[in-house]
């Protein structure tokens, strides 16, 4: 089996979209910035690299807002500008005649992390 890379996108701190984030890679703009998604102040690093010009309504279904966190939100939505960027429809392919990858360098415990403080303040729900 060959794999074939046909379509591609980013969101990342220094660029949503393939041409922003390039432009500013190339720029040696890096997106590192003080933290604004919550006070840093307890912190020894109170900088990071946040994806700022994102906003989740706008790319996914708002029953997922709910259900999911940042990263995955962020996976979401860029797994479908990728496959526009493929020209790819999934619903005009066999069930399973694509497949989807995508990398992180950590994500997805903003939700884990929501529901241990939930578990932990107010029990188990029967």
């Amino acid at each position: 089996m060959t794999a074939v890379v046909t379509g591609l996108d980013v969101i990342a701190a220094n660029g949503t979209g393939v041409a922003e984030y390039w432009e500013a890679t190339l720029a040696g703009r890096s997106g590192l910035g003080v933290i604004s998604r919550f006070d840093p102040a307890g912190y020894p690093v109170r900088v990071g690299g946040e994806v700022r010009a994102f906003e989740p309504r706008d790319h996914l279904p708002s029953r997922l807002l709910t259900q999911t966190d940042r990263m995955t939100q962020h996976a979401l939505a860029v797994t479908g500008w990728a496959l526009a960027d493929a020209g790819v429809d999934p619903a005009e392919l066999d069930e399973y005649a694509m497949g989807v990858v995508t990398a992180s360098g950590s994500g997805g415990f903003e939700f884990g992390q929501h529901e241990l403080q939930k578990l932990w303040g107010t029990g188990p729900e029967r």
